[in-house]
């Protein structure tokens, strides 16, 4: 399915109805109300969205943005309003649920701090919000960094920016109220630079760019995989996918874990339509993040070796469930 990727796309209009259940009375039918739910509405083309509670609090996707400029401001006090830019807007094509980014548009940002012949390539931080219609997703807010140099970008592990909201009227407040740890920011972003000089120092060969990519990623190729099959075909695309990414960064950045990082992120910020693929771009730059921070760590140990690392991604819960 096609998704929403133009900001105008998601910022149509809502409204809340009353929710009517039809039911058979002799030749007739009666609609009978249900107090308790209402029907969050799509008003551009009159399509229902969600069923939500009678107290559920409506937030809309253009209330959202504003107050993801009120974070940025929050989080990134040294920065001014007009540095930031929508820069990327995703939803399924119902606009049920969406996601946009804010970035900064300066290099103000970057990791200015560490000493010029360590530093690393230009990284610059957005701010997403997520929001839903349909209850199945929370009003949130995260941390991200991208590389400037190609947009690839990820999630940063862990709660940094917390919000006092609720969505239940008999709390409502008409503001939002953000509580940042600038303290757990300022040591993300000291870790972060290690981190990425921990991948530049660990080698990998190419053979092992798509393996570390699926495992990350959570792909495997179907079994049984009947030739020229519906499911063959798509596994054909995917898996050239895989390996076009894998060639270009091994060949750009060479065989090491940072080549590996911007193939995985590179890959998660711009998942190709794919019915072998189920998670959406914000899963799957969350999990980039969760798996920076778990290598980085992992890479610097005496004894580790890149195979064993995958083979234990495929199959050690533990393992995964560090990065779900």
């Amino acid at each position: 399915m096609p998704r929403l990727t133009h900001l105008d796309d998601v910022l149509f209009p809502v409204a809340e109805h009353p929710v009517f259940v039809s039911l058979p009375d002799g030749k007739t039918v009666r609609h009978v109300p249900v107090p308790e739910k209402k029907a969050i509405v799509n008003m551009t083309r009159n399509r229902v969205l969600g069923i939500v509670s009678r107290d559920y609090r409506l937030v809309s996707d253009r209330e959202a943005l504003e107050w993801a400029a009120q974070c940025c401001r929050t989080v990134f006090p040294e920065t001014k309003p007009a540095e930031w830019d929508v820069s990327a807007t995703d939803a399924p094509s119902t606009g049920g649920h969406c996601t946009i980014d804010l970035k900064h548009n300066s290099t103000a940002l970057d990791f200015s701090f560490v000493p010029p012949h360590q530093r690393p390539e230009a990284f610059g931080p957005f701010i997403r919000v997520t929001n839903s219609y349909n209850g199945l997703r929370a009003l949130g807010f995260d941390i991200g960094f991208y590389r400037k140099v190609c947009k690839n970008g990820m999630i940063l592990p862990g709660t940094i920016i917390q919000f006092k909201f609720t969505h239940l009227r008999r709390d409502l407040g008409e503001e939002v109220t953000f509580d940042v740890a600038l303290d757990r920011l300022a040591k993300v972003k000291s870790s972060f630079s290690q981190y990425l000089g921990a991948l530049s120092d660990c080698t990998i060969a190419h053979a092992d760019f798509v393996p570390m990519l699926m495992a990350v990623m959570r792909i495997k190729q179907p079994d049984p995989l009947k030739p020229e099959s519906t499911v063959a075909t798509e596994w054909a695309a995917l898996d050239a996918h895989l390996h076009e990414i894998a060639d270009r960064y091994f060949h750009e950045l060479g065989g090491n874990a940072y080549a590996v990082f911007n193939t995985i992120t590179d890959f998660a910020s711009h998942p190709p339509p794919n019915r072998l693929l189920h998670r959406d771009r914000h899963s799957l730059q969350r999990r980039a993040g969760l798996w920076l921070a778990d290598f980085s760590q992992k890479c610097r140990q005496p004894d580790f070796a890149i195979r064993t690392y995958v083979e234990k991604l495929n199959l050690n819960p533990a393992i995964e469930a560090s990065l779900s």
